[in-house]
């Protein structure tokens, strides 16, 4: 079985700047930082507990089922499933290395497609094959 390894420090992490006006900031006599937000999933594919089965649900979407059966909708950044899917897909899950924030992949015809979010799905919603 092969290992896909991708490191890519192209996650970034957005900071939003709030102006504080100068008079509240001389009044609290200290200047806070302000606030970052990174980009990270709710789930990623290690902390699903193994994938039992997929199904395609579009062009950028794929259906994942893991062993304790419960459904996963994942949307992904590129059309990966208009590839070749008769070979298998495979799910990978990459840490960055400078922020140590973890994202998960699907691979298909060896392209990696970044998965912009992860949400957990009732059964009913996942189409039929």
């Amino acid at each position: 079985m092969k290992t896909y390894v991708n490191v890519s420090v192209s996650l970034g992490i957005v900071a939003l700047g709030l102006a504080t006006p100068l008079a509240a900031s001389a009044a609290d006599g200290a200047q806070k930082p302000a606030a970052k937000t990174p980009l990270m999933l709710k789930f990623n594919f290690t902390n699903m507990g193994g994938v039992r089965s997929w199904r395609v649900g579009g062009d950028t979407v794929i259906f994942i089922k893991n062993k304790s059966d419960q459904w996963f909708r994942a949307e992904m950044d590129e059309a990966c499933m208009k590839l070749d899917t008769t070979k298998g897909v495979n799910f990978i899950t990459e840490t960055d290395p400078a922020t140590n924030a973890t994202t998960s992949a699907v691979v298909v015809d060896r392209h990696i497609c970044h998965v912009t979010s992860l949400t957990k799905v009732a059964p009913e919603t996942v189409p039929t094959k």
